[in-house]
């Protein structure tokens, strides 16, 4: 993951790199308070890529009582609230921040919307299937929750990432010009 994020970077800076001068021009100067929220979600979004790798282990082992995984899918779903009241957060800075990090976080929103909906779905299935907790489509909602929330880890370090080197790249051009 770590390669695809820095080949992402890279291939944006590049395409940065081939824009005139004139149209980045026109961008709004980043937003510094963007960049201190997404740093503040990333330790509520490693709690939640743990907890939910090990729910997703869960759901492969059988005989753990469906109190276990209730236990376990209660204390995501309070990290998945404290991350969503960081998306709101962002969200707020949204209208003062340039046009690539409004991009980052509609897209960055939409994973943790789809986070949020997806554990409410989990749920919500192992209250209906309490004597099975292994029994489909639980383990799906498992798997996906530890498939989003990679994603939304992998594109809030690569967002991270490119501000930092978009940063440089702007400062470099400054000793240039």
């Amino acid at each position: 993951m770590n390669l695809r994020r820095v080949i992402c970077s890279l291939l944006l800076l590049f395409a940065y790199a081939l824009l005139p001068a004139a149209s980045r021009a026109q961008d709004t100067k980043d937003n510094p308070s963007v960049t201190a929220q997404l740093n503040a979600a990333k330790p509520t979004l490693a709690k939640i890529k743990k907890d939910a790798a090990d729910m997703e282990s869960y759901s492969r082992t059988n005989g753990l009582s469906w109190r276990t995984h209730s236990t376990a899918l209660e204390k995501i779903k309070a990290d998945v609230n404290e991350l969503q009241q960081n998306m709101r957060g962002l969200q707020s800075h949204r209208t003062i921040a340039s046009p690539w990090q409004q991009d980052a976080i509609d897209r960055i929103a939409a994973l943790a919307n789809d986070l949020a909906t997806n554990m409410n779905a989990a749920i919500a299935q192992l209250s209906k299937s309490k004597s099975q907790p292994t029994a489909p489509p639980y383990p799906d909602y498992l798997k996906a929750n530890a498939r989003i929330a990679n994603d939304l880890s992998d594109e809030i370090n690569g967002v991270i990432d490119y501000g930092e080197a978009k940063a440089k790249m702007d400062s470099l051009a400054k000793q240039l010009s």
